[in-house]
């Protein structure tokens, strides 16, 4: 059975499942959808209407870091996300980066890209979608930009008090690696790394992202002030360098 993994393709959270499959060399197929439209693909499979889910011979698994769990059971020691020594900070370190980095980038960058109109924001959301998804969805998305403004709670003022648990998390990474170590946990590539990378690239727009990002040039006016800072802190520059060097592109995708 050839695995499929259902997203959402710019989620930063579906990054974290695509990349965990592909550390893994799992082949897979993405089977992506729009947001919103993406709750049929979904229904009855116990995520809550959340994506990525992986479909797997064992049944659905739902949530990123519990993907990455599974996949992490399935690696030898030299590649294990969780490697023992440090397996539970490392757990720890994802679980806040999910709790608080990841929250506040996907507001910030839902804030910055609505000010688009709805077909640009689908051209970007889009990719990867069966071809009639891409074609209803700028006609759809003013229902699904009210449903996520309302649920993500997308507000000028909402990202203003994020940008410093944004601020709080590069700098903690900062700090960890100050003492020269090639990652956050020492010469391992491990989960935090990878979680790091993929929370923070809404406001970094790394090149080697599962879907193309916008470039700087790109991106709303507005955004280019946070993305150049972000980009040039020292946790920004590492979270580039993950993506360039340890992320590889998906041996297989579709729809």
């Amino acid at each position: 059975m050839l695995m499929r993994l259902i997203t959402i393709p710019m989620s930063h959270y579906c990054e974290k499942a695509r990349w965990g499959l592909i550390h893994a060399d799992l082949e897979h197929v993405e089977d992506a959808h729009l947001q919103g439209l993406h709750y049929l693909a979904v229904r009855g499979l116990g995520s809550g209407g959340l994506v990525p889910v992986l479909m797997t011979a064992d049944g659905p698994i739902s949530d990123s870091s519990k993907i990455l769990q599974w996949i992490d059971r399935r690696l030898p020691p030299s590649l294990k996300l969780y490697p023992a020594a440090h397996e539970d900070t490392v757990r720890r370190w994802e679980q806040d980066f999910d709790a608080q980095l990841g929250v506040e980038t996907r507001r910030w960058i839902y804030f910055h890209w609505f000010q688009r109109s709805n077909r640009e924001i689908v051209a970007i959301s889009g990719q990867k979608t069966p071809a009639f998804q891409r074609l209803v969805g700028p006609a759809l998305f003013p229902m699904a930009r009210r449903v996520i403004t309302r649920k993500f709670g997308i507000s000028a003022e909402n990202v203003r008090q994020g940008l410093p648990v944004i601020d709080q998390a590069f700098d903690r990474v900062e700090k960890q690696l100050s003492d020269g170590r090639p990652f956050l946990f020492g010469d391992q590539f491990t989960a935090a790394d990878l979680c790091f990378a993929c929370l923070a690239a809404p406001v970094l727009l790394p090149r080697q992202y599962g879907i193309r990002l916008p470039t700087l040039d790109e991106a709303p006016a507005s955004a280019r002030a946070d993305i150049q800072r972000y980009s040039a802190h020292p946790a920004g520059k590492f979270a580039l360098h993950l993506f360039e060097q340890h992320r590889q592109p998906a041996t297989r995708t579709g729809s």
